[in-house]
């Protein structure tokens, strides 16, 4: 079910930011609402297994959170032509969207916490509360579906870019097809939805998933080197200011993918692959073939040279990086 961000929850956890314990009388004396919605609002967010800790004299939060505001990102984006949806929890930003379609004007969803978070081939993502970002965007394409090889690229050369905006010391790589990269570890992901519609048209449905201030954070099921981008720069950012930034990058981008494909972003996608001239391995379902990565064609499909020389287009599949096949001259 989905739970719209509600301005009394983010009042209160504007004032419990400080971290200090504060009373339930004087909650409800300073938004001037009863004790009862405040507890209700503290029980829900401790059943997103938020940090918060109940105490005679009142309420504690661990480390602050920087909730999502709907009203700033819109004043960031400033582009009345983006409608933007912001929730407290979805099941999935992406399903949401799904079922919104048709759609003839762009799309935005946000959420602070999903239960079933998704990504490729059907895996769990994990969304703890209030921490990253979960936005998925929803577009009208005047393209037939096999025009739109290559979307998941882009965004993600669109991701790695505004990254690499916020700091010199975030330095992100890109695993085809829909991995983001820093210091070996994973930080986010790109997941597309393509659904074809009347006329040749297609609506695509983009969601990405960003670690941000997660440098404390204890994820169950998940079994690969993560990171974050506290982790990197060791403060808490506002995740306002990123997503704002996010939204304008992809549309922007998508624009220019849409007129032109792949083509202007090949030299980008360069220097981002973390895979190229690295021996891989890549799984199709039952099959898994090794040879050497060797970039992109201009679809976007993976060129993988074989011990034979031979070099396959490869347009899926999960690539693993061999550790008997590194090149230092790459940006690991």
């Amino acid at each position: 079910m989905a739970h719209e961000l509600s301005s009394t929850t983010l009042k209160i956890l504007d004032i419990l930011n400080d971290c200090k314990v504060h009373a339930g009388t004087d909650i409800a004396g300073d938004l001037h609402i009863s004790r009862t919605a405040i507890w209700k609002v503290i029980n829900r967010l401790k059943h997103y297994d938020v940090d918060i800790q109940s105490h005679h004299q009142g309420y504690g939060l661990k480390s602050p959170l920087i909730l999502l505001d709907k009203k700033k990102i819109e004043d960031l984006i400033n582009d009345p032509s983006i409608t933007l949806e912001c929730f407290e929890t979805l099941p999935s930003t992406s399903e949401y969207l799904k079922d919104k379609i048709p759609l003839n004007n762009p799309l935005v969803c946000l959420v602070e916490h999903q239960s079933k978070g998704k990504g490729r081939m059907g895996r769990s993502w994990a969304s703890p509360f209030g921490r990253n970002i979960y936005c998925s965007f929803s577009t009208l394409f005047h393209k037939d579906i096999s025009e739109m090889s290559g979307l998941s690229l882009v965004v993600g050369i669109l991701t790695a870019n505004v990254l690499e905006s916020l700091d010199p010391k975030v330095k992100p790589l890109l695993k085809w097809p829909n991995d983001l990269y820093v210091n070996h570890k994973k930080m986010g992901g790109i997941l597309i939805d393509i659904i074809a519609e009347a006329y040749g048209n297609c609506t695509a449905i983009i969601s990405v998933g960003l670690n941000i201030n997660m440098k404390d954070a204890e994820l169950e099921g998940v079994d690969q080197p993560w990171t974050s981008l506290e982790h990197m720069l060791n403060v808490k950012s506002d995740r306002n200011l990123i997503v704002a930034q996010l939204i304008q990058s992809v549309f922007k981008g998508i624009d220019v993918f849409a007129k032109h494909g792949m083509e202007p972003f090949l030299d980008k996608w360069k220097e981002y692959d973390l895979l190229e001239n690295k021996h891989i391995s890549v799984s199709q379902g039952a099959e898994i073939i090794s040879g050497i990565a060797r970039g992109i064609n201009p679809q976007g499909y993976l060129l993988l040279e074989l011990l034979s020389g031979e070099v396959r287009k490869l347009s899926y599949g999960d690539t693993t990086l061999l550790k008997n096949g590194s090149d230092s001259s790459k940006r690991i």
